[in-house]
């Protein structure tokens, strides 16, 4: 049995290794990553662009264009550890 600890760690390195080690390392300065306990599993997400970030202004910015164009997301089991990947866009180096 996982603690959420071990849970949301085990999915963002998986998240990472998805998309590529070497690829978000190299994008780091424009990604993210989100983790959440949803009772018997962590949901985690990272998100990376290989684009310029958005200059950043003040006030509120309206945009439909999505920041992160490669993304992975999976489930990680409490009881077992089993990882379930859910949406998953990679990069042409993964």
């Amino acid at each position: 049995m996982l603690t959420y600890e071990e849970a949301r760690g085990i999915g963002i390195n998986a998240c990472i290794d998805r998309l590529g080690r070497d690829f978000v390392t190299k994008y780091r300065e424009n990604g993210c990553s989100a983790y959440g306990d949803r009772g018997s599993y962590a949901s985690c997400f990272v998100g990376v662009s290989d684009r310029p970030a958005p200059e950043m202004t003040d006030g509120l910015r309206l945009t439909s264009v999505d920041p992160f164009p490669y993304i992975a997301r999976c489930n990680v089991a409490y009881s077992d550890g089993k990882i379930t990947f859910l949406d998953c866009v990679l990069p042409a180096t993964a």
